[in-house]
């Protein structure tokens, strides 16, 4: 989904995809598969050249729990705040091209996405949106027990990781070899 930025009104325009408006459906498939999705974007010019962009899209990612391994929908719904402006071209060594460390990174104000020649990728930004969604270790919520809702697993309190005890051989000491030379 391709949106033209340059026929966005000065009062802004809403954007609303689902699986049955399609914009989004090819772009989503190797994520969500046939689940439904619903994203609600708006975007509004700020001048000439950069725009204002926030939005969500909520659906539900086909995941295998980090628990017990059993197939489940994960709930996600991320939101966006972003200023789109013109990519910037910059050589390696430039002012721009060194980033801060991650550590000054503050996550509470608007972030920053580039589009080309007042065209910006919507199905391109959204599909990053979602992937960054899916969790490391993906597990089903808890009941109001502390029971995984996928397997029904006592979870609070109980440690999911895997330990196998390793033989431990004594090793051989480097002059074994010497008793079996015979001299003369």
């Amino acid at each position: 989904m391709r949106i033209n930025l340059s026929d966005i009104p000065e009062e802004g325009q809403n954007f609303v995809c689902t699986p049955k408006t399609g914009e989004l459906n090819a772009v989503l498939k190797d994520l969500l598969g046939n689940t439904p999705f619903h994203a609600e974007f708006f975007i509004k010019p700020l001048n000439s050249r950069d725009f204002e962009m926030s939005g969500f899209i909520r659906s539900e990612l086909p995941e295998d729990c980090s628990r017990c391994g059993l197939d489940f929908k994960m709930k996600i719904h991320p939101t966006f705040r972003e200023i789109l402006i013109p990519r910037q071209t910059e050589t390696r060594t430039g002012k721009y091209a060194k980033v801060n460390h991650i550590s000054e990174a503050v996550d509470d104000g608007p972030s920053v996405a580039e589009y080309d020649g007042l065209v910006f990728n919507m199905g391109e930004y959204l599909h990053e949106v979602v992937a960054i969604a899916a969790p490391f270790n993906p597990a089903g919520p808890e009941n109001e027990n502390g029971d995984c809702s996928v397997c029904g697993i006592h979870v609070r309190g109980k440690s999911f990781s895997y330990n196998e005890e390793m033989p431990v051989e004594k090793p051989e000491s480097p002059f074994a070899a010497l008793k079996n030379i015979k001299l003369n």
